[in-house]
């Protein structure tokens, strides 16, 4: 039995979720649930309406280290190539005496996807507008953390440390990152691009294959062996169990066109539903499923992502391990005024190693994080999906309580797991986030830090100590270290 299961989630502002309501049921009823919030890494950006997690009372806090997908794109190589293209083209080169001429499925006769080739991988312009919304979403939410709106002096200050965000180098990544700079800062901190002005704002693009632990924000893509195809046998098994059923309810409605279809057609038009959501704001095949078919291929991408990047990866822990080390580093921060906890101060050393990443160097080493000078309070990294599932795990998060860490319940594959903790739509949806916050709180000596997942505080299995559920960063140093010592060693895992 899986224990700690999420509460729903619904959308914070319409613009946050293409809005098509009603989602209609095949037999012409409203369906329950929203399709768009249960298709994992294809949901669009959304978040809870209720307010973020709040701190325990008195409490303020004193660094965030984010880490947060890019934002929705026209549609993902693989996915297009194994499943959603052989869809299109057999509908394309299929009889329209096939089609029905009323009804949902009339919409064949002269339906042409949205979703093509040459635009794969591109932020939609909705995705952009989303990542400004983010920008706005978290400034709102860390306001405090953030360097002040107004104008300074028109003179540079050399010695002034920019804020920085930091990006993966991918298009998609740098162009979401662009957007959220646009809504998270004034014009003239932001710059006409969203690259900064480079006085107060800097965006730092990290080349996708970097090998240093405390520079990668893609290890997967420097690791030889991860790979993706194997996820696909587990998941296959589930889809194998519930298309054909969704098939044989299709032989009543469309007959001569279900005879032609097979299980990856049906997951093709699941897919679709979001996709064209996220390219033109609807799609024909968010009203053709029942909630139950929903459900079903949420489950096959839950088992999917389980083996792919989840708890069902030897390697998640070892790749989630590079982003939370530095994470913790930075957090480790003490004062605003240049001074760390080991009494570092900037100095000229600290101005080479500036210039030498503006110059596409490499980042200090860890006794020296990303933001050698401790003057950044809040540290934005942008990434794709699979970094905050390794995440997850390296700090087992969404773990059943029931097996030792990294072990986790085994989905099964004969049926669905309703109460499962292990549910991706919550956690690699376009622009899911995952922060680390470090807190303090009045009257105690101690400091704390908590995980919250899209505005959502969630336990560290391992290390709650602390209160409501957060950990005592004493506890939180050691036990990172403790976990970084038994999954550090990345390198030697991905060597072929």
């Amino acid at each position: 039995m899986l224990v700690l299961s999420f509460l729903p989630v619904l959308p914070l502002l319409a613009v946050a979720i293409p809005t098509q309501q009603p989602f209609l049921h095949p037999n012409g009823e409203t369906n329950k649930i929203n399709p768009l919030k249960h298709l994992s890494a294809i949901s669009p950006f959304y978040i809870p309406t209720e307010q973020p997690t709040p701190l325990p009372p008195n409490c303020e806090l004193d660094r965030v280290s984010l880490l947060i997908r890019h934002s929705s794109i026209m549609g993902n190589d693989d996915e297009f190539e194994q499943t959603m293209q052989p869809f299109i083209e057999k509908i394309g080169n299929m009889d329209q005496s096939k089609f029905p001429q009323e009804g949902l499925w009339k919409f064949l006769n002269d339906w042409d996807t949205p979703i093509k080739e040459e635009t794969l991988e591109a932020v939609s312009p909705q995705g952009k507008k989303d990542a400004k919304f983010l920008g706005k979403y978290i400034r709102d939410q860390y306001q405090p953390l953030f360097p002040p709106k107004k104008k300074t002096s028109t003179k540079k200050d050399k010695n002034k440390t920019p804020y920085k965000v930091w990006t993966a180098s991918s298009t998609r990544d740098i162009d979401t990152a662009k957007s959220y700079i646009k809504g998270g800062f004034p014009s003239h901190q932001s710059g006409d691009d969203g690259e900064g002005d480079g006085e107060v704002v800097q965006l730092v693009k990290v080349p996708n294959k970097a090998r240093d632990w405390d520079r990668s924000l893609t290890p997967h893509k420097a690791c030889d062996t991860f790979e993706k195809l194997s996820s696909l046998e587990p998941a296959n098994k589930w889809l194998a169990v519930y298309a054909p059923k969704v098939i044989e309810r299709l032989r009543g409605v469309i007959p001569k066109v279900a005879d032609e279809l097979i299980d990856q057609d049906i997951l093709a038009m699941q897919m679709l539903c979001g996709y064209e959501s996220i390219a033109v704001g609807h799609s024909h095949f968010c009203h053709l499923f029942t909630d139950e078919e929903w459900l079903d291929v949420e489950y096959y991408f839950d088992v999917r992502f389980h083996y792919m990047m989840g708890y069902g990866s030897s390697l998640s822990p070892y790749l989630g391990m590079p982003w939370v080390k530095t994470a913790k580093h930075l957090l480790a921060g003490k004062d605003t005024k240049g001074g760390d906890e080991d009494g570092h101060t900037p100095n000229q050393d600290d101005e080479g190693t500036l210039s030498a990443l503006k110059k596409g160097g490499k980042l200090p080493e860890p006794k020296l994080p990303p933001n050698a000078t401790h003057t950044q309070l809040l540290h934005p990294s942008f990434t794709h999906r699979e970094s905050p599932a390794f995440v997850a795990v390296f700090l087992n998060l969404f773990n059943s309580s029931s097996h030792s860490h990294p072990a986790s319940e085994i989905p099964p594959l004969d049926r669905r797991v309703d109460d499962r903790a292990w549910r991706t739509s919550h956690l690699v949806s376009f622009l899911g986030h995952v922060a680390l916050e470090r807190f303090h709180c009045k009257g105690d000596k101690e400091e704390y830090v908590r995980a919250v997942v899209n505005g959502r505080a969630e336990k560290m299995s391992g290390c709650e100590d602390g209160k409501e559920g957060s950990c005592r960063w004493k506890t939180f140093d050691n036990w990172v270290d403790e976990r970084a010592e038994r999954w550090g060693d990345w390198e030697s895992v991905c060597e072929k």
